[in-house]
């Protein structure tokens, strides 16, 4: 269930204005069952979001970038003039009028489900994956958004968006934590969060949870820690250059930590007690750009923990900003002024077709799983492919990463002859096409037989493959034994859909290369195709199945 209302009276105060108004929401995840094992028939999980949803030919979305703050946080922080400000803007990185910008309350803060909403200690007692977990739930399921242009956060959001990459490492184009390590929280870092859970706990009026009067002691304890963990010397020196200054904030402090609930304050911080991607980090394959600054007591620098750990990351790049006026400690990962650039950066490496024109691009070199299924969408209908790594690794690992880079998105079943094959494998766009035109490789040697609803690279002979693949309409066995056509996968759904691939024009359209008439295929791409062979059918998306 879906409850949208426009929320007035909010105005993001831009250097350059968006149109788009923020728009608030909340989404009902029914029967969540959490990592504790533990089970609520309920949880609310409430958003804003700035910009709306493009799709393209196949329906997906195409422009969406999730925002996740950090620990007793909420999304609406993000429309903050410092924030917004430089970044959602016209003209600016993440301009709402062409992305659809999504900023969830994390499970436990904000206007999500929360222990203070009436449960107390009886809440659930969640950890990080359940957040992710929920946070992909609302995207996917309440959204309706089956794949994210950028996946960002900021501290506890930036531990979030390392959980995402491997959690659902296909599912975005690219990942920027903002002040994290991917590793177990341990040391002075763990030492703090202990205090505050501590503190909390040992106050006598906490009572288990079921309090009627604050634990203000404890609350003023937890939030001493909390300021010194995530303080900047610099930036404390200069805003409070007098005792006057200085007992005064440190008044405010003792104010504002008598607001906070205290059962969601010590939820926010055990839900970190078993936070450690570091055993998976090569599972990420997106770009990653992790970045800290050099004044972070959270995340000291002095550690080397990013140095060694972001070695582990495929695609991943550690950024450390130098100290100065304009970093705030802990507190840089909301400044964008400070790091804009390096979004920029990602979002340009990471564009969903940079790496088909880059062929030294590390997505070539990855190995696809020993089993997979690709989803191809046509304008027939839906079939998928389900490869074996084992039947022709060399050419089933160029199916998986051509499929997982958009390769074959927008394309056209150009050679489709009735009882014999139908033929795709040649990008739509000039200028994807000629960078692939000639890539052949080493050829596989031929396991199994060319069957009905069996796929394999076409080419001429040997040492001949590039990216071009054809489906056995019927058994060919016989007819290509001998050939080299080493099978990669089969047809495992739709193979009716294959059948109704429009077969009318034969040989003429795509000809095979031996009939040499590819070449306008490869300059002048789908405008060609479509001039001349108008009822070809399209291969609107292909893509890994579960990513």
């Amino acid at each position: 269930m879906v409850r949208l209302l426009l929320v007035l009276a909010v105005s993001l105060a831009c250097r350059a204005q968006t149109d788009f108004q923020p728009v608030e929401g909340d989404w009902v995840a029914h029967d969540f069952v959490f990592k504790s094992g533990e089970k609520l028939a309920e949880v609310r999980l409430h958003y804003t979001t700035l910009g709306k949803p493009e799709r393209d030919a196949a329906g997906r979305v195409r422009n969406a970038v999730l925002i996740m703050h950090g620990t007793g946080g909420n999304g609406r922080a993000f429309l903050s003039p410092a924030f917004a400000g430089e970044l959602f803007g016209k003209d600016q990185p993440l301009d709402a009028g062409r992305f659809y910008i999504i900023l969830p309350d994390a499970l436990g803060n904000g206007k999500s489900s929360k222990p203070s909403d009436g449960l107390r200690a009886k809440f659930p007692h969640y950890r990080y994956d359940d957040m992710v977990r929920a946070q992909y739930l609302l995207v996917h399921e309440g959204l309706n958004v089956d794949h994210l242009r950028l996946v960002m956060g900021t501290s506890m959001g930036a531990m979030h968006t390392w959980m995402w990459g491997e959690m659902y490492p296909d599912f975005m184009d690219a990942l920027m934590p903002l002040a994290s390590a991917p590793v177990e929280i341990a040391g002075r870092n763990r030492m703090f969060r202990a205090m505050i859970i501590q503190a909390i706990r040992g106050d006598p009026d906490w009572k288990n949870g079921d309090y009627t009067t604050p634990p203000v002691n404890g609350l003023i304890a937890a939030q001493y820690a909390l300021w010194m963990m995530t303080s900047s010397p610099l930036q404390l020196q200069k805003a409070n250059p007098t005792h006057e200054k200085a007992d005064a904030a440190v008044a405010a402090l003792r104010q504002r930590a008598v607001r906070t609930d205290a059962n969601d304050m010590l939820y926010y911080f055990e839900a970190s007690t078993d936070y450690n991607p570091s055993p998976d980090l090569e599972k990420i394959r997106a770009p990653l750009y992790a970045i800290n600054s050099a004044d972070d007591e959270v995340n000291p620098p002095e550690l080397g923990i990013l140095e060694r750990e972001i070695k582990r990351v495929p695609r991943g790049r550690y950024i450390l900003i130098p100290t100065s006026d304009q970093t705030r400690g802990h507190g840089t990962h909301s400044r964008p002024a400070v790091w804009k650039n390096y979004l920029i950066d990602l979002l340009r490496i990471s564009e969903p077709r940079a790496a088909l024109l880059d062929l030294h691009d590390a997505v070539w070199a990855e190995a696809a799983p020993r089993v997979f299924q690709v989803k191809v969408a046509t304008t027939q209908g839906n079939f998928s492919i389900r490869a074996h790594r084992d039947w022709a690794p060399i050419g089933v690992d160029r199916f998986y990463n051509l499929a997982r880079a958009g390769f074959f998105d927008d394309s056209r079943f150009f050679r489709t002859v009735a009882g014999y094959i139908a033929q795709f494998g040649i990008p739509g766009q000039p200028r994807v096409a000629s960078v692939w035109r000639n890539q052949s490789m080493p050829d596989d040697p031929p396991h199994g037989d060319n069957t009905r609803g069996v796929v394999a690279y076409a080419m001429t002979g040997p040492g001949a493959r590039t990216t071009q693949l054809y489906i056995n309409l019927k058994d060919n066995s016989a007819r290509l034994a001998g050939q080299g056509f080493a099978p990669i996968g089969e047809v495992v759904e739709g193979m009716e859909v294959v059948d109704r691939l429009y077969s009318g024009y034969g040989e003429n359209s795509g000809g095979g290369m031996r009939a040499g008439k590819q070449a306008r295929m490869f300059e002048s791409g789908n405008a060609w195709l479509d001039a001349g062979f108008p009822k070809l059918d399209r291969l609107l998306w292909a893509g890994v199945e579960g990513m």
